[in-house]
C-alpha cells in the first residue's frame, strides 16, 4: 500500500517537473504504436517520432524514473529533440512499472519491444538497416540489459547503445558518489534504495544474493561484455550514480568495446530530460548526434 502511494506521488511529481522544464510544445511528428508482447493479449505502448533522414538508424529509447516513475510524456521533449537533432527516428517505449509490475517486467517489455523493432526497420525508418538502444538512468540500465540479452537475429541489427547516467549496479556496491552526492539533489541515496527495493520486490542482504536472483538487472556485475556494441556513455558530477557509470565505462574499455565518454561537471541527475530549459541538455544531445555520425 505504501509503495503504491509513494509511486503515485513520484509519478505525478515527475510529470510536473518535466512540464516545468520543457514549457514549450515541440513540432516533431509522432504517433502511438502498440507493440506485441510475449503475452498474446497484451500490447506494449510506444511513441514513434517518425521524421528521419534516409539510411539513419532507429533509436529505441527507454525512459528513466527508477523503474517506478516516468512515461512517454516525461521524456517527450528529450525524444523529440533527439529525433530533431540526429535525424534518426525514435521509438520511445512505455514499459511496465513497479510496484504493480516488478522485475523482470520492465526488462521483458524492453527486450520484446526491441526484438519487434528490429523486425520492423523498413517501417520505422527510411531505409535504415540498424538500431541503437538508448536510455537514461533506469532506462540506461534496461538498454544495457537488452544489449546483453538480444537473440541473435535481432542482435544483427544492433549498432550501438546510448547510456545516459545509467544504473548499473545494486546500491550495496556503495560507490563513493552515493556518499558524496547522495543528499541535496533531485536523486538521493534514499530514493535509489526505494527504487531498487520496489523494482526487485525485496531488499537483498548482499550483492551476491541480488545477482543470484536478478542478474539481468545488474549489468555492472557481468564479466563478459564483449558482445556489447559501440557505446556512448555520459555521467553527471552531482549524481549518486556518477561512479558506477565511470566504473562501467572502465569495464567497457577492459572488454575492448569502442566507447565515447562524456562527463558533465556542473550537472546533476536528470538534466538530460530538460532540453527545453537547460543548455547542457541540448549540448548533451549534440554530443550524441556527433557520436552517431561516427558509426
Amino acid at each position: 500500500m505504501i509503495e503504491k502511494l509513494l509511486a503515485s506521488i513520484l509519478r505525478a511529481y515527475y510529470r510536473r517537473l518535466s512540464n516545468k522544464a520543457n514549457p514549450h510544445a515541440h513540432q516533431q511528428r509522432s504517433h502511438s504504436v502498440n507493440i506485441p508482447s510475449r503475452e498474446p493479449d497484451r500490447r506494449i505502448r510506444a511513441r514513434h517520432y517518425s521524421a528521419c533522414d534516409e539510411g539513419k538508424p532507429l533509436i529505441v529509447y527507454f525512459h528513466g524514473g527508477g523503474w517506478v516513475s516516468g512515461d512517454l510524456d516525461t521524456h517527450d521533449a528529450l525524444c523529440a529533440k533527439l529525433n530533431e537533432e540526429t535525424g534518426c527516428s525514435v521509438l520511445s517505449i512505455d514499459y511496465r512499472l513497479a510496484p504493480e509490475h516488478r522485475f523482470p517486467a520492465a526488462f521483458e517489455d524492453s527486450l520484446d519491444a526491441t526484438v519487434w523493432a528490429a523486425e520492423q526497420l523498413d517501417v520505422l525508418t527510411d531505409a535504415g538497416r540498424s538500431l541503437i538502444v538508448a536510455g537514461d538512468s533506469a532506462g540506461g540500465n534496461l538498454a544495457v540489459a537488452v544489449s546483453l540479452n538480444l537473440p541473435e537475429e535481432a542482435r544483427q541489427a544492433l549498432n550501438g547503445q546510448i547510456l545516459i547516467y545509467p544504473v548499473t549496479e545494486y546500491y550495496l556496491a556503495d560507490y563513493q558518489s552515493y556518499q558524496e552526492k547522495g543528499k541535496g539533489y533531485a536523486l538521493t541515496k534514499g530514493l535509489m534504495h526505494f527504487f531498487w527495493n520496489t523494482y526487485l520486490g525485496k531488499k537483498y542482504a548482499s550483492l551476491g544474493e541480488a545477482e543470484q536472483h536478478a542478474k539481468a538487472a545488474l549489468p555492472g556485475t557481468v564479466q563478459e561484455l564483449q558482445a556489447l556494441p559501440t557505446t556512448f556513455i555520459s555521467t553527471a558530477e552531482n549524481d549518486p550514480l556518477r561512479d558506477e557509470g565511470i566504473a562501467f565505462k572502465a569495464a567497457l574499455d577492459q572488454a575492448d568495446i569502442k566507447t565515447t565518454y562524456v562527463h558533465f561537471p556542473n550537472s546533476e541527475h536528470g538534466f538530460a530530460t530538460a532540453p527545453g530549459s537547460d543548455p547542457e541538455a541540448v549540448k548533451h544531445i549534440e554530443k550524441i548526434s556527433a557520436w552517431l555520425k561516427t558509426l
